[in-house]
């Protein structure tokens, strides 16, 4: 009789380590895959907000060249057409010639380090 509590009470005494252990290696493998389409949803993310900066910059430009007649050379200029800057986004501005101009936007943590908009074409690369 006392045999029989003892088998009983084995195969109800819970995971062996080796269960465990698959367990384990299961839920750290799909923590990986997690973590890293986390990282690439955010390095896109980053991108598209550097786009978003340059499309605006390049609507306050075509804004401020409406009321005065020339592309500004800084950023401060285009503030006064109602540009706001990102705080992460770093801008720069780039006359070319008087009828066209190119402008950067730089931020860390994208897929690329910058993009670029370029008025005589209108795509940003």
């Amino acid at each position: 009789m006392r045999t029989g509590r003892l088998n009983r009470l084995r195969s109800h005494a819970g995971m062996t380590l080796l269960e465990l252990l698959i367990v384990l290696a299961v839920i750290g493998s799909l923590a990986a895959i997690s973590l890293q389409e986390f990282n690439n949803h955010r390095r896109r993310a980053v991108d598209s907000s550097m786009r978003g900066e340059l499309r605006n910059a390049a609507m306050a430009m075509e804004s401020y060249y409406g009321e005065y007649l020339e592309y500004p050379a800084s950023l401060a200029s285009i503030l006064l057409v109602g540009y706001r800057n990102t705080a992460s986004v770093t801008l720069t501005i780039n006359i070319t010639s008087p009828s066209s101009y190119t402008l950067t936007a730089a931020r860390a943590a994208g897929t690329q380090p910058s993009f670029t908009f370029d008025s005589t074409t209108g795509l940003i690369n």
